[in-house]
């Protein structure tokens, strides 16, 4: 990561959540603010603002403590539980881009993925699927908070980011608690794309479908959730629309990457007025894929 930031000279890392494993952290003066991000991601080029949001397992630590930490950090950002960040670019500054930075446990709970501190916890866990919000009325007001400012934005781009995928391939598959109540006001306000974490892969899925017959929409779905390790991305490849999955990474099972040992992968995004380009890299920066958004406008 630190050697592409270098030559492509990055503005921003956007941060899908999962931040610390397994259990989150304690406190704003938690050790592994130092150990597992600032000490890890210190190159120059990476010193620049990682706009963040919690993951499920961050929710088992002190969420609260994490978004605290944005007043001790230079480059962590994490001003609340959803928020707005907006860049103008070009050389004459008319071109535009909005991020939703959401939190989906608000919406959909949590899923129990392990109990305890270590993987042989997590390998024994048993799984529950995040499928209702533990707090009605929050989930409203994030939601509420989300339409008004996508109702507002006028951004060539729009990029909402949360922890879960809506579609995925992988283990943890679709969700429909956000397949019912997100999907409609990403389509409803032509937001450019969903990134999200959650599932340990690189993935692109594209779904066109609409309120009615007469006026279908198109959204894509990108995971990248393989900044730490990777899983094999198809276990739920019967759960998504046929000919929807457009990419997958890593397609071969690896016994050892919940342990760490793999080479993880990730995204660089170079954005212009009219196109956004997307590469998905490997952990060694093998270029694995590439697609292409075009402006709202």
């Amino acid at each position: 990561m630190a050697k592409l930031a270098t030559d492509k000279n990055i503005s921003f890392v956007i941060n899908t959540g999962d931040n610390f494993y397994f259990n989150g952290v304690q406190d704003v003066h938690d050790s592994r603010f130092e150990k597992s991000f600032e000490n890890v991601y210190n190159a120059q080029s990476l010193l620049v603002p990682w706009y963040t949001i919690a993951g499920n397992h961050d929710y088992l630590g002190n969420v609260s403590a994490q978004i605290d930490y944005t007043n001790y950090s230079n480059i962590w950002t994490y001003p609340d539980f959803y928020y707005q960040a907006s860049y103008k670019f070009g050389a004459d500054q008319n071109s535009s881009i909005d991020l939703f930075m959401i939190d989906t446990m608000i919406l959909c709970g949590n899923t129990n993925d392990v109990d305890g501190s270590g993987i042989i916890d997590w390998i024994f866990s048993k799984h529950k699927d995040a499928d209702a919000p533990p707090d009605i009325e929050a989930a409203n007001r994030q939601l509420s908070w989300l339409e008004e400012q996508l109702s507002k934005s006028t951004a060539d781009f729009v990029f909402v980011v949360g922890h879960y995928p809506i579609y995925s391939v992988s283990g943890h598959g679709p969700n429909q608690c956000l397949i019912d109540t997100l999907d409609p006001l990403l389509r409803k306000y032509n937001v450019s794309a969903y990134f999200s974490g959650h599932d340990h892969s690189l993935q692109h899925i594209r779904i066109t479908k609409g309120m009615n017959e007469s006026a279908p929409t198109t959204s894509n779905y990108i995971i990248s959730g393989a900044g730490s390790r990777t899983g094999k991305a198809g276990r739920h490849i019967k759960s998504v629309p046929e000919n929807s999955l457009l990419f997958r990474y890593p397609d071969k099972w690896n016994p050892l990457s919940q342990a760490g040992l793999s080479n993880g992968g990730f995204i660089h995004a170079t954005i212009k007025k009219e196109r956004a380009d997307l590469f998905f890299y490997s952990g060694k920066q093998e270029q694995k894929y590439q697609m292409s958004l075009f402006s709202r406008k």
